[in-house]
């Protein structure tokens, strides 16, 4: 047995937001024909990845969900929580302060909707468009935000977000992990949470090593997780940092760029 970590936007599927049949079938095969059990490492929270696990027979192939950026592990058939790591609530009106200094927007997560004080953000509304979740808007974003939660989203243009990410840093740095996974997207998540921390933790669970693992990414937030496999493997789309840390580079992701990978790497 083996197992195949995939990035969802950007790697996964195309920037139509797009599963191809010719990624899907590829994706097929290799549970069936290799022995590969495949897990979806993403930022999303857990609804936005249950269309894909579907898609691909996670379930009936024993596959695994990271949501949230390694925040938790499931098991896709019968949905049991193998880890969770959560942001403490009296981090929630802390990032929050710092995320309304630096005029961005921040979000988080329900299991059906997406909270946030601002429904006309056009950012927030890209997380709309990549998650199919709606948004909720809330009065106060402290007060709906009253539990534990996996992660919260900031939100906003670039040349915000780089000076927002060194305060997180700065301020909060020794309790939270802050890394963009997109231009417009900065992730706030418990320290010490990433892709790659979370799938070291689910072979430690499955008794596999780092040899036993591929992982497939594009972005920031994929670094630690094609790190920590013993293959990491770049999308074509993706930068060149990341391409440089990679073992192997692909097609983008409007070129069927996981299928043009496997065809190479299981042959």
């Amino acid at each position: 047995m083996r197992l195949l970590a995939l990035d969802i936007d950007g790697t996964l599927i195309t920037k139509e937001h797009v599963l191809t049949d010719t990624v899907r079938e590829a994706l097929l095969r290799v549970q069936h024909d290799y022995d590969t059990r495949l897990i979806l490492a993403s930022g999303r929270p857990t609804p936005a990845l249950r269309q894909f696990a579907e898609a691909l027979q996670l379930a009936d192939n024993k596959g695994y969900l990271m949501p949230f950026n390694g925040g938790k592990i499931l098991e896709a058939g019968s949905k049991r929580l193998l880890s969770a790591q959560l942001l403490d609530a009296d981090l929630i009106p802390q990032l929050y302060r710092i995320v309304q200094e630096h005029g961005a927007n921040i979000l988080t997560y329900t299991e059906e909707h997406i909270l946030t004080e601002r429904e006309d953000d056009p950012y927030a509304e890209k997380e709309v468009v990549i998650t199919g979740m709606p948004l909720k808007r809330v009065p106060s974003f402290v007060e709906a935000a009253t539990e534990s939660l996996p992660k919260c989203l900031a939100v906003g243009p670039l040349e915000k977000l780089i000076p927002l990410e060194a305060a997180v840093k700065e301020q909060l740095g020794t309790r939270v992990g802050a890394f963009r996974s997109s231009d417009y997207f900065l992730e706030l998540v418990p320290l010490g949470v990433n892709k790659g921390s979370a799938l070291a933790r689910l072979l430690d669970v499955l008794g596999m090593t780092p040899q036993d693992l591929i992982a497939i990414g594009d972005n920031y937030n994929d670094l630690e997780m094609l790190g920590a496999a013993g293959l990491g493997v770049a999308m074509g789309n993706a930068p060149d940092d990341i391409r440089d840390i990679a073992g192997f580079v692909t097609s983008d992701n409007d070129h069927d760029g996981i299928a043009c990978a496997l065809r190479t790497l299981m042959a």
